[in-house]
C-alpha cells in the first residue's frame, strides 16, 4: 500500500513543471531544517569533518541550503520515473564531454562510467541508456516490490541493471568485453573488510576497489560523470576522462584520482552532495565511531 501511495504521489509530481518543483523545495527544505530528524547529526558531522575551515555559521548555512537541494532531488523523482524521453531530455541543458564516451564506443571499446551521489545521479543511467547499450550496478532494496519498481524506473530507456554481490564483477567484465558502457556510483561504501581505506577530504574512507580492478582487467577507459542541478531549468551533465592513474598497480593509488575528482565537484557545488549518507561509518581498526550514536 505504501508503495502504491508513493507511486501515486510521484505521478502527481510528474504533472508539474520542473521550475515549480524547484521552487516548492525552498519552503520544504527550510521546514526540514526546523523539524527534528536523526540525519541532521550525520549532516553536521560530515560537514564539520570535511570542511574544518568553515565556521559554525557557514556550516549551518550550508546544511540548510543542502536540505533545499535534497528536496529538489526528491521532487524531481516524478520526472525521473515517468517523464517521456523528449520531455526529460529537454531539461538536460548540456552534456559536456559526451564526445569522449562516443569516441571510445565507436572504437569498439567498452566504457566504465563512474558517478557519485551528487546532483541528480538518477538522470545519468537514463541519459546514457537512451543512446547506447548500458549496464548499471545498483544496490537492490530489501523489499521485492520496491526493487521491482526501482528496476522498472531505472531501466525504462534500455539499461540493464545488475545487483551488487558476488556475480556483479563477472557480469560487468562481460559487458565491457562486449563493448558496452557500464556505470556505478563509486562513493557507495563497501562493507567492513571489502574495501580499502583511501583519503577523502583528508579522512580515511573505506572505498570499493571495483573501478581499479575492472579498468586493469579490461583496459577499458574510465570516465567520471555527474549531473549538476541548474535551479529552475534542469541538469548539466559532465563527462571527464579519468586518466591513466586510475589503473595504478595498488588500489589506493588507483582510488586517488577518483577521490580528487569527487572532492573537486563537491567543493564547486557543496550543497548538491548527499551529506546525509554515512560515508565514513566504516573505520580503520582501532578507530572510534565517526558518527554520534542514535538517540
Amino acid at each position: 500500500m505504501q508503495l502504491l501511495l508513493a507511486q501515486l504521489l510521484l505521478r502527481l509530481l510528474a504533472l508539474m513543471p520542473l521550475k515549480l518543483l524547484h521552487a516548492l523545495a525552498v519552503p520544504l527544505g527550510w521546514l526540514a531544517w526546523r523539524l527534528p530528524w536523526r540525519k541532521h547529526a550525520v549532516i553536521d558531522t560530515n560537514l564539520a569533518r570535511c570542511f574544518p575551515e568553515f565556521d559554525e555559521s557557514a556550516r549551518h548555512r550550508l546544511h540548510r541550503q543542502h536540505l533545499v537541494e535534497m528536496m529538489r532531488l526528491a521532487l524531481e523523482s516524478g520526472a525521473v520515473w515517468y517523464w517521456s524521453k523528449q520531455r526529460l531530455f529537454r531539461h538536460v541543458i548540456s552534456a559536456e564531454g559526451w564526445e569522449h564516451v562516443e569516441q571510445h564506443m565507436a572504437g569498439g571499446k567498452g566504457v566504465l562510467l563512474v558517478g557519485a551521489h551528487f546532483g541528480n545521479w538518477e538522470i545519468l543511467p537514463l541519459f546514457v541508456s537512451a543512446r547506447m547499450p548500458f549496464v548499471a550496478l545498483y544496490k537492490a532494496p530489501k523489499r521485492a516490490d520496491l526493487d521491482a519498481a526501482v528496476t522498472t524506473s531505472r531501466s525504462r530507456f534500455g539499461a540493464t541493471l545488475i545487483s551488487s554481490g558476488s556475480p556483479a564483477m563477472r557480469k560487468m567484465l562481460a559487458a565491457l568485453r562486449r563493448g558496452e558502457a557500464i556505470g556505478l556510483l563509486a562513493d557507495q561504501q563497501p562493507k567492513q573488510g571489502e574495501g580499502v581505506f583511501a583519503p577523502l577530504f583528508g579522512i580515511p574512507a573505506s572505498t570499493m576497489t571495483l573501478v581499479n580492478r575492472l579498468a586493469r582487467k579490461t583496459d577499458a577507459p574510465v570516465i567520471f560523470a555527474h549531473a549538476k542541478r541548474i535551479t529552475g531549468q534542469g541538469w548539466s551533465i559532465h563527462f571527464e576522462p579519468a586518466g591513466k592513474d586510475i589503473t595504478a598497480a595498488t588500489p589506493v593509488e588507483g582510488i586517488a584520482p577518483m577521490h580528487q575528482w569527487l572532492e573537486q565537484i563537491i567543493r564547486q557545488h557543496p550543497t548538491q552532495y548527499l551529506w546525509s549518507y554515512k560515508r565514513f561509518s566504516v573505520r580503520p581498526p582501532g578507530e572510534s565511531d565517526f558518527y554520534p550514536p542514535r538517540r
